[in-house]
């Protein structure tokens, strides 16, 4: 077992056995980055070392081989991505090591929001905001002001957003950021992680300022993100938004993303610990 510590804070990846590992301490949990052969011995061990650092989840997406190993080793399905892994689907597994991380309030509450969203769904027609907002693809010079908007919007994030390195990195790398820009004031973000790999991507960081919200301009940007991941040759997009907020939930189902599922107390936002519904669309 070693550890490689992160620069950018203090999360950090692991190896267990053979098995990659991501320690994720801001939002008590560890994800399992790679689930070829991985055996029942060595889920253990993933479990037991992740109760010793006292974290209350461990979470990975699985492939239909590997589906019943983790089944068998106490995890629960809490919802399914369709097309993840090259067009093949994945299992979104968890394992709850706090009894408390696994109770969901306001269910009745949650699950009438995603009935109200289903409602409207495939609704989104893409439209020209009056007055004109231009989306574009961000860049390093946006940077300072993205970090301004996340920290208005935001009380606590589960990635670094607020961290100017963090936010280079992965816009050189694996994001691909998308700002929408009124009066040279940048009032609304949302990006997509790439996964190039299993051709997936997750449509995620979506921020707008208070004054600027209701007016489509959030559904315009994620709308511009799939036009560029189709081009890219992306089969599957998905999101994992906060299952008590209307806005996103309701963008999603109107642009044709399906609901699979819900991750209790999956990660830290907004100053809590949330559930987070999963949207998803394929592309291809």
């Amino acid at each position: 077992m070693r550890a490689d510590r992160c620069d950018l804070n203090s999360n950090y990846y692991t190896k267990i056995d053979r098995t990659k590992a991501f320690v994720d301490l801001t939002n008590k949990r560890l994800k399992i980055l790679n689930l070829n052969t991985i055996s029942l011995q060595t889920l253990k061990r993933i479990i037991h070392f992740a109760s010793k650092l006292h974290l209350g989840k461990v979470i990975c997406n699985c492939d239909t081989e590997s589906f019943e190993t983790l089944i068998n080793a106490g995890f629960t399905q809490e919802g399914k991505i369709d097309g993840y892994f090259k067009g093949k689907d994945a299992f979104c597994m968890s394992y709850f090591i706090n009894s408390d991380r696994k109770i969901c309030s306001n269910f009745t509450q949650k699950n009438l929001l995603v009935k109200e969203c289903l409602n409207v769904r495939n609704t989104y027609v893409y439209s020209k905001i009056n007055p004109v907002y231009q989306i574009r693809t961000a860049t390093e010079n946006d940077i300072s002001e993205m970090i301004k908007l996340f920290s208005t919007v935001f009380l606590t994030y589960p990635t670094p957003i607020y961290n100017e390195e963090y936010l280079r990195q992965t816009m050189n790398d694996k994001v691909l950021y998308k700002v929408a820009v009124f009066d040279g004031k940048i009032v609304s973000v949302a990006s997509a992680e790439m996964d190039k790999e299993n051709l997936n991507a997750e449509i995620t960081d979506c921020a707008t300022l208070l004054a600027y919200r209701g007016k489509g301009i959030l559904a315009n940007i994620v709308h511009c993100l799939e036009c560029d991941l189709k081009n890219k040759g992306f089969l599957t997009l998905y999101s994992l938004c906060r299952a008590i907020n209307p806005s996103i939930n309701f963008i999603l189902s109107k642009q044709s993303y399906n609901f699979t599922g819900r991750m209790v107390n999956n990660c830290n936002i907004c100053g809590t610990f949330e559930d987070m519904n999963i949207w998803v669309k394929n592309i291809n």
